[in-house]
């Protein structure tokens, strides 16, 4: 598999504290979905040689849920019919006291029958009311009220349906890139970033071409601050180490070593399909991995007062045109009419009860 590394370009305004992120699309043949459903459908086209360890894996990142719940029913028929779906993957950063919010946010739709893929990274900083009427930013909804509140708040967000949900943390980044012997990127710039198991040892990155282990990649896929492109950066170098990761699962040595590979990520990923949920999706629906289309908010950056903290806090906001187009883009592609959507904000009400217990106040861990 030959994975194609892009970045994309990022328009910087800086009168009024105003960041513009273009909205580019490109469609590319073996390009990126994201690490996780990436990693499912790669299981699936070797559940032949390991397929024991392959259920004992899906079985340890599966959350604990009843097969015979509305939900899981619904979204197993979705998958039996073949019909469109989507799926949210979260990137999380584990604190002290169990806390985490979420530093990567992407949302992808995939057709089976265009055989196609579209996704869209949400801004970490994205402004959002939570259900109990307080203005957060987006990514802390996983630490308020776990990944289902996470998944209720980015479904309202794009006023779409998601049906399922993907996590990992850093720990589990850091072990993976280990397992398969590191990542190659190519930096734009030079740069001193905290190292996360061992704050005291900064990783040092210099410009140009490196090989990189576990901590090292980590850190160049969280810096954001000291690069001028911002979270756009951040979101670009995030992507050259998934597809430095992709390539290297996609190796021979590496598919000899799967069962040491999955050991290592296991504690790591959770998710909310069940194992035959997810080895439907790598048996049906891989053909789409071929034709990706990634979707880019438009939008401005600004800072705001939240009384919670007594605090001014940077958010970030789209422009409504912006995110209108990336809605309705993504509705069709999951072949909702734009008057279907009043039964999907219904179907979106009755989930916030299943929410509701799991929020929260945990001031102490949030980030600025």
């Amino acid at each position: 598999m030959n994975l194609i590394k892009r970045k994309d370009d990022m328009i910087m305004r800086s009168e009024k504290h105003v960041v513009k992120k273009k909205r580019k699309r490109k469609k590319t043949y073996e390009t990126i979905l994201s690490l996780v459903l990436l990693l499912a459908i790669f299981l699936g086209a070797v559940t032949g040689y390991y397929s024991s360890k392959i259920m004992s894996f899906i079985d340890g990142i599966s959350a604990d849920s009843n097969d015979n719940n509305k939900e899981t029913i619904e979204n197993t028929k979705q998958l039996e019919d073949l019909e469109p779906f989507s799926a949210l993957i979260l990137g999380v950063d584990i604190e002290e006291g169990g806390a985490s919010r979420s530093d990567t946010i992407i949302v992808a739709t995939i057709n089976p029958e265009s055989k196609d893929i579209k996704m869209v990274s949400i801004p970490r900083d994205t402004l959002v009311t939570l259900p109990n009427g307080v203005e957060e930013k987006i990514n802390a909804a996983h630490s308020v009220g776990g990944p289902l509140l996470a998944k209720e708040m980015v479904a309202t967000y794009l006023d779409i349906p998601i049906q399922f949900y993907a996590t990992m943390d850093f720990d589990g980044l850091i072990e993976l890139v280990d397992a398969v012997g590191g990542v190659d990127v190519d930096s734009d710039i030079a740069f001193t970033q905290s190292n996360y198991r061992t704050p005291s040892e900064p990783v040092e990155i210099v410009e140009g071409k490196q090989h990189l282990n576990g901590e090292e990649a980590l850190a160049y896929a969280r810096m954001r601050k000291k690069d001028p492109r911002g979270d756009l950066g951040r979101q670009a170098r995030q992507q050259e180490v998934v597809i430095n990761i992709l390539e290297q699962l996609s190796s021979f040595n590496t598919v000899t070593n799967l069962t040491s590979i999955l050991n290592s990520i296991e504690p790591y990923l959770n998710t909310n399909a069940t194992g035959s949920q997810m080895i439907s999706v790598a048996s049906n629906y891989s053909m789409a991995i071929t034709d990706i289309e990634q979707l880019t908010l438009d939008g401005y950056a600004e800072t705001k007062y939240f009384p919670h903290y007594g605090l001014d806090v940077y958010t970030w906001q789209p422009y409504e045109e912006s995110l209108h187009e990336v809605q309705d883009e993504l509705k069709e592609h999951l072949g909702i009419e734009i008057s279907d959507t009043e039964s999907m904000h219904q179907h979106a009400n009755e989930s916030e009860q299943a929410v509701d217990d799991e929020i929260t106040t945990n001031e102490d861990t949030n980030e600025y």
